[in-house]
């Protein structure tokens, strides 16, 4: 990747469980070089969940500065490693309804995003397995930004998407070494409003923050060209301020930010990165103002004595230290809210279809409505979409209909949105897996309180809910808040039966029987906040990735059949790093089966299956070598039949033998279906002799020699048809050169005919001497003539004689 290479990446997590799932996620990405390959991937949870962005920072900060002294062979935590380190801080935030594992992994809203697809165009396609989620372009922003930063503590927020027509350009930082630099973007009053603004200074100083401001403050902040200044979420942290924020953790009360705190019993203590840390080092504020903590949002708001304390110390650390701006031009600030209907929007706007299908599998007999986004789905089941509907996650296993009696076609209406998540039950020491069903309306604003004005649940008043299908409020809100996030409405797990989609869609439309109404007060229900704070991040990641692979797979083998120019070296490399190398070859098997007619498609399958063991062979050996080790004989004697039914078995069989006994058999095993597809090539190239015809003409006289002369030949570039691998991707495009030696041709060739039926082959050398001489007088002696170390194979810096016997 170009850009900056970070020393390390450290993500925050509400959990144990998935901190796990986040560093594995990141790891993966980083072995498919999407994330530079020199940085240390951390995945710190939180003290307690929501513990606040300024708790999460500290927490993550603590912990990777041990994790480098440690490295560095120091015995004690100490923040001079920062001096020499660049950190990247990624804040992956709360829950996100509308994305399983969160803001940063749904896919990026551009159209390069939409799904793993075939890159570039014409002869340059290219087959990419991976799908672009929100991380990958913070993180692709990230880099380039930082280009030119010195060491020090970048962090990063993941709630939000920073839109830019043109790439951005890294920053000029050469005068602010060892400073805290905040990036902003321009927006509007209203935008302000409801996600934060900041104050600038005429020197370039962030002078205040505030969130969720009042309209007055707004619009005396307001610009002449009727914008306003906000934080972008992103903050570049000097090294010497990053120490003074790690040495934070051994001071009470503000050791219970982090680990340290709650290892030595305390409790944890929530903090704001903006609006507790950074904002006592702006220009405008008052020491009283900030430790009283009314300069947090609109109204004052009373501070307990320890909050009180903690804002103290950090006044005095970090209040003498300026924050200056740096302005991020052409940028937008794109804030996602808690309604299904604006992640539709996000998509739609940046996708020319009239609904908008993200990396999923969908039946080609299914409808979808205008209007419409599917993410991560995999539907082989006969279905009709709505318009304007959102599905997410939703594959066969919420699809599949038991009753008899149901219509085989599953009908989602209109603004409805469907998910299937898959969450973690039960204990630590006795957990279950469930893929539950969630069902609302895409306008639904699912943190408004029940019976408030615009509260909704499927685009309909609450009251009508209750009144079409009887249920009580008391039997979805055991206790307070009362939204739709907190509602008990989805079926966990059945006392009954399996539950079925119809089970979920009910709640979205139409009266319930009385069965369905028992078995859903019978069964075990969770809310959407519950299945939130249990997801099962790792399998979600998986669900996606297989998704994904799956279609390339698809693509592939389409692109096999119809003979298409498509590279699918990238798709092989990226799914080794998840270890699919046995799906590709059942595959790449199939293939074969299905076009036994098509010796040009089974040679080119062949060759991708010597790529594939290339690739799994690493840097062991070199593709290039000897491929006729007997085991193999019999695969490819079956090739010179052309029955290439029986040598794909054949192949595939003696392939296991080799793949599981180290990478040294792996790249022979290679070489060995490097062979095969030239087998193919070479009887394809023997086709040419049904277009040549030979006129008759007189032979020479007995005894008489006839020489033929020839000159070096230098390969400059390309590949010849029958030198694989290079064959395989430009077999035939190939440059030379044909050079004299001491001004002669130096390879010759002399034929002379003898008395007698046989052949004598005599190889001379360069003082014309016999080097060799063999007598042929039985076919059999020519049946190893595709040996190298065969006798009598010829060598181009000799000459050659050959004296043909007749009967």
């Amino acid at each position: 990747m170009e850009g900056a290479r970070w020393t390390a990446i450290v993500c925050t997590c509400q959990n144990r469980e998935s901190a796990n799932a986040f560093r594995k996620e990141l790891q993966i990405r980083q072995k498919k070089g999407i994330i530079c390959s020199g940085a240390v991937i951390m995945a710190v949870d939180d003290p307690k969940p929501n513990i606040g962005s300024g708790s999460a920072t500290l927490n993550a900060l603590i912990s990777v500065t041990e994790y480098l002294a440690a490295r560095g062979g120091h015995k004690v935590v100490t923040a001079e490693v920062l001096y020499n380190a660049r950190i990247l801080i990624l804040l992956l935030g709360a829950t996100f309804p509308f994305s399983p594992c969160g803001h940063a992994f749904m896919p990026a809203p551009d159209k390069a995003s939409s799904s793993p697809s075939s890159e570039g165009t014409g002869d340059n396609q290219q087959l990419d397995a991976e799908v672009t989620m929100n991380i990958d372009r913070l993180m692709e922003n990230m880099m380039k930004l930082s280009e030119n930063s010195p060491p020090g503590l970048w962090i990063a927020s993941t709630d939000m998407i920073l839109h830019h027509p043109h790439p951005i350009k890294p920053l000029d930082m050469s005068d602010m070494k060892d400073c805290v630099c905040a990036l902003t973007v321009k927006t509007t009053p209203q935008y302000a409003m409801k996600h934060g603004a900041c104050k600038i200074s005429e020197s370039g100083e962030v002078s205040r923050i505030l969130h969720m401001a009042s309209e007055e403050v707004i619009k005396s902040w307001t610009k002449a060209d009727g914008t306003c200044d906000m934080l972008a979420g992103i903050v570049y942290v000097g090294p010497s301020v990053a120490k003074s924020m790690v040495y934070i953790h051994t001071v009470p009360p503000l050791d219970a930010c982090t680990y340290f705190g709650l290892d030595n019993g305390a409790q944890p203590l929530s903090l704001s990165l903006f609006f507790d840390i950074l904002l006592c080092m702006t220009a405008d504020i008052e020491e009283e103002e900030f430790v009283s903590g009314q300069s947090r949002a609109g109204p004052a708001q009373q501070s307990s004595a320890i909050m009180r304390r903690a804002r103290t110390h950090l006044w005095n650390t970090f209040s003498g230290t300026k924050m200056r701006a740096v302005h991020l031009v052409g940028v937008q600030h794109d804030y996602l809210r808690h309604v299904a209907a604006d992640v539709c929007n996000r998509y739609l706007q940046s996708h020319e279809e009239k609904h908008c299908v993200i990396n999923s599998r969908v039946q080609s007999e299914a409808t979808i409505g205008d209007g419409s986004v599917l993410i991560n789905c995999n539907i082989q089941h006969p279905i009709v979409i709505g318009a304007n509907c959102f599905l997410s996650g939703v594959t066969n296993t919420l699809l599949e209909l038991q009753a008899a009696d149901l219509s085989p076609v599953l009908s989602v209406p209109d603004g409805i949105a469907l998910q299937e998540i898959r969450v973690t039950m039960g204990t630590a020491q006795k957990c279950f897996h469930l893929d539950v069903g969630v069902v609302y309306g895409i306008n639904d604003l699912l943190t408004a309180s029940e019976g408030s004005e615009g509260a909704t649940f499927c685009n309909r008043p609450w009251s009508e809910f209750f009144e079409r299908t009887k249920i009580q409020s008391s039997e979805l809100w055991p206790t307070t808040p009362h939204n739709l996030l907190t509602a008990k409405l989805y079926v966990a797990s059945h006392t009954h039966p399996e539950a079925t989609t119809e089970d979920i869609l009910w709640l979205a439309i139409g009266s319930p029987s009385e069965e369905t109404l028992l078995r859903w007060r019978s069964a075990w229900r969770v809310s959407l906040m519950d299945i939130l704070r249990r997801v099962d991040s790792e399998a979600e990641f998986k669900k996606g990735r297989d998704i994904a692979f799956q279609l390339q797979l698809d693509r592939m083998v389409a692109a096999l059949k119809n003979n298409e120019l498509v590279c699918f070296l990238s798709f092989f490399k990226q799914s080794l790093v998840e270890n699919r190398q046995h799906d590709l070859f059942a595959t790449l098997d199939h293939v074969v089966e299905e076009v036994l007619d098509k010796p040009l498609v089974i040679c080119r399958t062949y060759a991708c299956i010597a790529d594939i063991l290339g690739y799994m062979a690493g840097e062991v050996g070199i593709r290039g070598g000897p491929a006729a080790n007997i085991a193999w004989r019999m695969a490819f004697n079956l090739l010179e039949k052309e029955d290439y039914l029986a040598a794909t078995r054949a192949l595939a069989a003696e392939r296991k033998n080799w793949t599981d006994n180290g990478p040294d058999r792996i790249i022979r095993a290679s070489r060995h279906y490097e062979r095969a597809g030239h087998i193919i090539t070479r009887m394809g190239v023997a086709t040419a002799k049904k277009f040549i015809s030979g006129t008759q003409s007189e032979p020479p006289p007995i005894g008489q020699p006839v020489t033929v002369t020839a000159p070096a030949r230098i390969d400059i570039a390309g590949g010849w048809t029958d030198t694989p691998p290079q064959a395989y991707e430009w077999g035939g495009v190939v440059v030379t050169l044909a050079i004299k030696i001491n001004d002669e041709k130096p390879i010759k060739c002399t034929a002379t005919r003898i008395e007698g039926l046989k052949l004598v082959l005599v190889q001379c050398g360069s003082e014309g001497q016999v080097v060799e001489r063999i007598e042929v007088t039985d076919l059999s002696h020519m049946l190893d003539y595709s040996q190298p170390h065969a006798p009598g194979t010829p060598s181009p810096s000799i000459d050659f004689e050959l004296f043909f016997g007749e009967n």
